[in-house]
């Protein structure tokens, strides 16, 4: 599993999307270090551009946050998932899959290599877009911004739900457009499901569509619940709920172990 894993990373890079991703996380961190400045007046206040300006422990995990709902944005999600979703379509590849498949690893310890390999491309380029800055807040400022790894945990939580559902698409052997597009749609889905009461319940008034709502949201991953509680966790408060969490574990785990069973007893 780990040399699946680590061919992952290397044909992430090779197909140019995992580079691109990574070379835009450091754009973006080169982008908002140019715009991030910090005076002493006489205590640290930051300035994001020249109008918004914050007392520093406000400031930090303010800066943070705008960095992590942007890395938890649909571009980001949609650019991760261009460069995650092809590593498992790709797996069952004619060639690829002769190759690999027939050898004495098992199916389901090729497969998730390559899948941890796509949830590793997201992490560090989270880590890339996000941890710079916080350093250079914490050595210019003295505010600790240690609960940013742990937001950016949780997004990636949701990207791995996300991403568990695109290796389930991935099956069929249809190429990687399948598991892109169901990704993306599951993304948006989950985000409009988030808002049904102020949304959804206004157009659709039965019972029944009301109980379908409910279902799906409770069921599919909640990644912008997940980016609200990492924000949540930078300005210093409490979870309120574990739901977001541990809903989107369960999701991850159950639609990945079917995938691997599915792939186990599928005739390639």
């Amino acid at each position: 599993m780990l040399a699946s894993y680590l061919n992952s990373l290397t044909e992430a890079i090779n197909r140019r999307m995992g580079m691109v991703l990574i070379g835009l996380g450091v754009v973006v961190t080169v982008v908002f270090n140019l715009i991030i400045h910090v005076q002493f007046l006489p205590g640290p206040v930051i300035f994001l551009g020249r109008r918004l300006h914050w007392e520093a422990t406000l400031g930090v995990p303010s800066v943070l946050s705008v960095m992590l709902e942007f890395t938890g944005g649909i571009l980001w999600l949609l650019l991760s998932t261009l460069a995650a979703a092809p590593l498992l379509s790709s797996t069952l590849d004619r060639g690829w899959v002769e190759l690999t498949l027939s050898k004495g690893t098992s199916r389901w310890k090729v497969f998730l290599g390559r899948y941890l390999g796509g949830v590793t491309l997201y992490f560090v380029a989270a880590i890339v877009v996000a941890v710079p800055i916080a350093i250079r807040l914490w050595w210019q400022t003295g505010v600790s911004s240690w609960p940013l790894v742990g937001s950016i945990a949780f997004q990636t939580l949701g990207f791995a739900g996300l991403l568990a559902f695109a290796a389930l698409a991935a099956l069929p052997r249809i190429g990687p457009a399948p598991p892109i597009l169901l990704a993306m749609a599951t993304s948006i889905v989950s985000a409009i499901l988030a808002q049904r009461e102020q949304g959804l319940y206004q157009l659709l008034t039965s019972r029944w569509s009301h109980w379908l709502c409910d279902w799906l949201y409770r069921i599919l991953p909640k990644t912008s619940e997940l980016n609200g509680i990492g924000v949540t966790l930078l300005h210093g408060y409490k979870i309120n709920s574990w739901w977001p969490i541990w809903s989107t574990g369960v999701f991850m785990v159950a639609t990945l172990g079917l995938t691997l069973w599915l792939l186990h007893r599928k005739s390639l």
